[in-house]
């Protein structure tokens, strides 16, 4: 009696206490949390996967990945719970557009389809998922992200076999930029931001200017040629833009090379610290959630 009456409660529980999982996918791990009201809980997913799972942000294997995030959703009690996914490092491409005409329209995917512009993307917008935010200024510019329809496809596959809610597949670009817009909106415009962001092999730099994405390059795994990489970009990008006069450096985490870099840049290091989120990318989905 005791177990039906839980049984029936359980939706109604959910209705009026809903969870939502944050949950970071990799290529080689899964990272998740309960997000709860407006704090997160303690990081309670953190698992490895093995090799080829998924590969350059492609689930290879959707069967056992769904069947393994289904297990870890029942062994937490979280199979009622809305998640809320990033997907994996490099699944996107990143433009900023300057919109051809005074006001951006109601429905700029469909418009950006239809004028379809030479941009120079692995695939076409037609066979794509676009995710378009507006970017500050007086004329109309949009961040676009773009990725493989059949790669978010898959990944929807995957939660489906997992037997779980999919709310939301965010870029992981875009969650790490919400994460440290607020450092960065009120940054003096003369300043130019150097954010670094370890990876298993190697790292990914990312340049901005304020909240705006300038320059994107992956970096090497060696700790010399990495300083170099990164000091060859800054120079690169501060003669294509004069008005550079400082630099603010930014690691996602530390860094064994973080002497040689500072002394290479001439600047000291902040490392990000996104507590009580497990990472950036979790503080930045639960943000770009609550902004919706």
């Amino acid at each position: 009696m005791k177990d039906d009456l839980e049984d029936r409660l359980r939706p109604i529980r959910a209705q009026l206490f809903p969870r939502q999982l944050l949950l970071e996918l990799q290529d080689d791990s899964l990272k998740g949390q309960v997000l709860r009201g407006s704090g997160p809980e303690a990081v309670s997913i953190d698992l490895p996967l093995p090799p080829l799972t998924c590969l350059d942000g492609q689930p290879l294997e959707k069967e056992p990945l769904g069947d393994l995030i289904g297990d870890l959703l029942v062994r937490d009690g979280l199979l009622d719970a809305v998640v809320l996914a990033s997907l994996p490092e490099g699944a996107a491409q990143w433009r900023v557009l300057e919109w051809p005409f005074e006001a951006i329209p109601d429905d700029p995917i469909q418009a950006l389809r239809t004028i379809d512009p030479p941009l120079n993307l692995a695939v076409p917008l037609s066979e794509a998922t676009i995710d378009l935010r507006p970017l500050p200024g007086s004329t109309p510019r949009l961040l676009m992200a773009v990725t493989p329809r059949k790669l978010v496809d898959d990944w929807i596959d995957v939660f489906n076999l997992a037997g779980v809610q999919l709310e939301r597949l965010a870029p992981a670009e875009s969650c790490r930029l919400a994460a440290v817009a607020s450092l960065l909106e009120a940054a003096p415009e003369d300043e130019l931001a150097v954010l670094i962001h370890p990876l298993p092999a190697g790292a990914r730099l990312l340049l901005l200017r304020r909240t705006e994405p300038v320059f994107d390059w992956p970096l090497p795994e060696d700790d010399d040629a990495l300083v170099r990489e990164v000091s060859r970009c800054v120079t690169f990008y501060r003669r294509r833009d004069s008005s550079i006069r400082r630099l603010r450096l930014l690691l996602s985490a530390p860094l064994s090379s973080q002497d040689n870099l500072q002394d290479a840049l001439g600047v000291r290091a902040e490392i990000l610290t996104p507590e009580p989120f497990g990472s950036l990318v979790l503080q930045g989905l639960a943000m770009v959630e609550s902004a919706r």
